[in-house]
Parts: C-alpha cells; structure tokens; sequence
C-alpha cells in the first residue's frame, strides 16, 4: 500500500513538471509585433490550431510562417498561417497547415520563430 502511494505520489509531481515546461513554451509574446500574442496550439498530424491575441487599440493583419526549431535552432518544421485581419482587443484561431515536418515533429520543439 505504502509504495502504491509513493508511486502515485511521483507519477503527479511528473505529470505537473512536464505540464508547466510546455506551457511556458508555448504562451507567449511574438517578436516584432507589438501587442500581439500567441497561445492554446494543438497539434494533429497535417495542421495545427493556435490562437493569436491582439492587445492594440487597432485592428491587425496578422500572418506568415511558424518554425518550429530545436535544441540546436534546426527547422524541424514549419507551418504557413494565411493573412486575416485581427479586430482591436480580441483574439483569432487560425489553422495552419504545414509545409515541413509534421505534428509530431512541431510538438518536440525546444523553440518557435515567426516569418512575417
């Protein structure tokens, strides 16, 4: 019974380290444009979904390319994100489609870089 606990006890602290490293990975700011943000990416094998946040007081056309890089900032995978425009003080979901790699590749990224 005892190591029942323990196990149980070391599986949560695992599934709450590896919860928090993906999570600041992938909520953050986008360099170079300010007031616009990013978070909430779920993968699938083709496409991606990703919501972009816009903070301004104007509206925004938002778009261009997602890379997604790894430990060494090789390109493992990119995704292409068609031009919208964002309305001031709200947020859009976007289906990206990628043109290299995969899902499975983009989710084991270390790092993501935007081309605009």
């Amino acid at each position: 019974m005892r190591r029942l606990c323990r196990l149980a006890a070391v599986l949560a602290l695992a599934v709450m380290i590896c919860g928090i490293s993906e999570a600041v990975i992938r909520d953050e700011g986008i360099r170079g444009k300010k007031g616009i943000s990013y978070g909430s990416i779920r993968y699938s094998f083709e496409s991606l979904s990703i919501v972009i946040r816009n903070s301004n007081p104007h509206n925004v056309n938002f778009g261009g390319s997602m890379l997604f890089l790894d430990k060494n900032y090789r390109v493992i995978a990119r995704a292409e994100l068609l031009s919208a425009t964002i309305k001031r003080h709200s947020s859009r979901q976007y289906k990206a489609f990628f043109s290299e790699g995969s899902g499975n590749e983009a989710q084991a990224a270390k790092y993501l870089e935007w081309e605009f």
